[in-house]
Protein backbone atom coordinates (compact mmCIF):
# COMPACT_ATOMS: atom_id res chain seq x y z
CA UNK A 1 0.00 0.00 0.00
CA UNK A 2 1.46 3.06 -0.98
CA UNK A 3 1.21 5.97 1.92
CA UNK A 4 1.19 8.89 2.21
CA UNK A 5 4.78 10.77 1.81
CA UNK A 6 5.79 12.98 4.54
CA UNK A 7 7.38 16.77 4.49
CA UNK A 8 11.22 15.30 5.77
CA UNK A 9 10.82 12.93 2.43
CA UNK A 10 11.06 16.33 0.13
CA UNK A 11 12.55 19.19 2.31
CA UNK A 12 15.68 21.22 2.16
CA UNK A 13 18.03 20.99 4.23
CA UNK A 14 19.17 24.59 5.60
CA UNK A 15 22.12 25.51 4.06
CA UNK A 16 21.93 29.13 3.21
CA UNK A 17 20.53 31.65 5.90
CA UNK A 18 21.02 35.32 6.74
CA UNK A 19 21.47 36.78 10.33
CA UNK A 20 18.69 39.56 10.75
CA UNK A 21 21.50 42.76 10.42
CA UNK A 22 22.77 41.96 7.15
CA UNK A 23 22.19 44.59 3.93
CA UNK A 24 18.53 44.21 2.69
CA UNK A 25 20.77 44.92 -0.83
CA UNK A 26 23.13 41.92 0.03
CA UNK A 27 20.11 39.50 1.21
CA UNK A 28 18.55 40.18 -2.63
CA UNK A 29 21.84 39.25 -3.98
CA UNK A 30 21.71 36.18 -2.13
CA UNK A 31 18.29 35.07 -2.50
CA UNK A 32 18.97 36.05 -6.43
CA UNK A 33 22.85 34.03 -6.83
CA UNK A 34 20.90 31.16 -4.81
CA UNK A 35 17.46 31.32 -7.16
CA UNK A 36 15.51 30.62 -3.41
CA UNK A 37 12.30 31.49 -2.94
CA UNK A 38 13.31 32.60 0.83
CA UNK A 39 16.10 32.41 3.07
CA UNK A 40 15.67 31.79 6.45
CA UNK A 41 16.56 34.69 8.61
CA UNK A 42 18.16 33.81 11.80
CA UNK A 43 19.74 35.31 14.95
CA UNK A 44 22.89 34.77 16.64
CA UNK A 45 21.89 32.48 18.83
CA UNK A 46 20.48 30.11 15.60
CA UNK A 47 17.37 30.94 15.95
CA UNK A 48 14.78 31.59 13.44
CA UNK A 49 13.36 35.29 13.38
CA UNK A 50 11.87 35.43 10.05
CA UNK A 51 12.32 34.55 6.38
CA UNK A 52 13.60 37.22 3.77
CA UNK A 53 10.86 35.89 0.85
CA UNK A 54 10.72 37.04 -2.97
CA UNK A 55 7.82 38.91 -1.58
CA UNK A 56 9.64 40.88 0.32
CA UNK A 57 12.26 41.72 -2.47
CA UNK A 58 9.64 42.65 -4.89
CA UNK A 59 8.02 45.09 -2.12
CA UNK A 60 11.55 46.90 -1.47
CA UNK A 61 12.25 47.18 -4.90
CA UNK A 62 8.50 48.38 -5.51
CA UNK A 63 9.31 51.15 -3.17
CA UNK A 64 12.72 52.00 -2.74
CA UNK A 65 12.69 54.94 -4.97
CA UNK A 66 10.58 56.47 -2.41
CA UNK A 67 12.42 55.83 0.84
CA UNK A 68 15.91 56.01 1.80
CA UNK A 69 17.35 52.49 1.93
CA UNK A 70 20.65 52.82 2.58
CA UNK A 71 21.90 50.99 6.50
CA UNK A 72 18.18 49.25 6.08
CA UNK A 73 18.48 45.72 6.86
CA UNK A 74 16.99 42.33 6.67
CA UNK A 75 15.05 42.94 9.97
CA UNK A 76 13.46 45.73 8.85
CA UNK A 77 11.60 44.13 5.43
CA UNK A 78 11.65 40.19 6.43
CA UNK A 79 8.55 38.39 6.67
CA UNK A 80 7.61 37.30 10.28
CA UNK A 81 6.99 33.30 10.64
CA UNK A 82 3.10 32.54 11.29
CA UNK A 83 3.39 29.18 9.71
CA UNK A 84 6.00 25.99 10.32
CA UNK A 85 6.04 22.37 9.89
CA UNK A 86 7.39 19.37 11.25
CA UNK A 87 8.93 17.35 9.41
CA UNK A 88 6.77 14.32 10.34
CA UNK A 89 3.87 15.81 8.63
CA UNK A 90 2.05 14.44 5.87
CA UNK A 91 2.29 16.40 2.42
CA UNK A 92 -1.45 16.82 2.03
CA UNK A 93 -1.74 18.18 5.54
CA UNK A 94 1.27 20.64 4.67
CA UNK A 95 -0.67 21.41 1.57
CA UNK A 96 -3.42 22.78 3.87
CA UNK A 97 -1.11 24.91 5.60
CA UNK A 98 0.31 26.51 2.61
CA UNK A 99 -3.46 27.30 1.44
CA UNK A 100 -4.08 29.49 4.40
CA UNK A 101 -0.65 31.02 4.29
CA UNK A 102 0.28 33.35 1.57
CA UNK A 103 3.80 31.98 1.90
CA UNK A 104 5.81 29.91 -1.51
CA UNK A 105 8.66 28.78 1.57
CA UNK A 106 7.89 27.28 4.87
CA UNK A 107 10.04 26.47 7.20
CA UNK A 108 10.69 23.13 8.81
CA UNK A 109 10.92 23.08 12.57
CA UNK A 110 11.43 20.17 15.61
CA UNK A 111 10.89 22.31 18.06
CA UNK A 112 12.34 25.48 17.88
CA UNK A 113 15.35 24.22 16.12
CA UNK A 114 15.52 25.02 12.10
CA UNK A 115 15.84 21.75 10.01
CA UNK A 116 14.73 22.61 6.93
CA UNK A 117 12.56 24.46 4.35
CA UNK A 118 9.68 23.27 1.73
CA UNK A 119 8.29 25.13 -0.89
CA UNK A 120 4.44 24.41 -2.91
CA UNK A 121 6.57 23.50 -5.94
CA UNK A 122 8.02 20.42 -3.59
CA UNK A 123 4.51 19.86 -1.99
CA UNK A 124 2.58 19.10 -5.52
CA UNK A 125 6.11 17.42 -6.56
CA UNK A 126 5.38 14.84 -3.86
CA UNK A 127 1.62 15.22 -4.17
CA UNK A 128 1.33 14.16 -7.90
CA UNK A 129 3.90 11.20 -7.33
CA UNK A 130 2.25 9.90 -4.76
CA UNK A 131 -1.44 10.21 -6.74
CA UNK A 132 0.60 8.49 -9.98
CA UNK A 133 1.11 5.06 -7.68
CA UNK A 134 -1.86 5.37 -6.28
CA UNK A 135 -3.40 5.31 -9.45
CA UNK A 136 -0.89 2.49 -10.75
CA UNK A 137 -1.97 0.23 -7.98
CA UNK A 138 -5.59 0.75 -8.20
CA UNK A 139 -5.03 -0.32 -12.04
CA UNK A 140 -3.17 -3.60 -10.70
CA UNK A 141 -5.48 -4.27 -8.04
CA UNK A 142 -7.89 -4.34 -10.49
CA UNK A 143 -6.36 -6.65 -12.61
CA UNK A 144 -5.73 -8.69 -10.08
CA UNK A 145 -9.20 -9.07 -9.43
CA UNK A 146 -10.05 -10.02 -12.48
CA UNK A 147 -7.86 -12.73 -12.73
CA UNK A 148 -8.78 -14.02 -9.93
CA UNK A 149 -12.42 -13.98 -10.64
CA UNK A 150 -11.97 -14.91 -14.47
CA UNK A 151 -8.52 -16.39 -15.33
CA UNK A 152 -8.22 -16.18 -18.76
CA UNK A 153 -5.23 -18.92 -19.56
CA UNK A 154 -3.24 -21.46 -17.82
CA UNK A 155 -0.56 -19.01 -17.23
CA UNK A 156 -3.14 -16.79 -15.15
CA UNK A 157 -4.33 -19.92 -13.55
CA UNK A 158 -0.71 -21.06 -12.37
CA UNK A 159 -0.25 -17.97 -10.94
CA UNK A 160 -3.43 -17.89 -8.85
CA UNK A 161 -2.74 -21.08 -7.59
CA UNK A 162 0.58 -20.51 -6.73
CA UNK A 163 0.25 -17.28 -4.94
CA UNK A 164 -2.94 -18.20 -3.20
CA UNK A 165 -3.09 -20.21 0.36
CA UNK A 166 -5.35 -22.98 0.50
CA UNK A 167 -8.37 -21.24 1.94
CA UNK A 168 -8.09 -19.17 -0.28
CA UNK A 169 -8.01 -21.47 -3.40
CA UNK A 170 -10.91 -22.88 -1.76
CA UNK A 171 -13.13 -20.06 -1.52
CA UNK A 172 -12.14 -19.11 -5.09
CA UNK A 173 -13.21 -22.84 -6.22
CA UNK A 174 -16.29 -23.34 -4.14
CA UNK A 175 -17.97 -20.41 -6.05
CA UNK A 176 -17.00 -21.26 -9.64
CA UNK A 177 -19.20 -24.48 -9.34
CA UNK A 178 -22.24 -22.58 -8.70
CA UNK A 179 -23.02 -20.67 -11.43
Amino acid sequence: MNTMPYVKELMSETRVSVLPDISVYDAVDLLVAKKMTGIPVIDENDILVGFFTEKDCIRLQATSHQYNMTGRTVSDIMSTIQEALHPDRDLLSAANVFLRCNFSTLPVMEGVCLVGSITRQQVIHGIQRWHHKRGQEFVQEKADQKMVNNPSSIDQMQALVGKSSKQQLASMFSGRHER
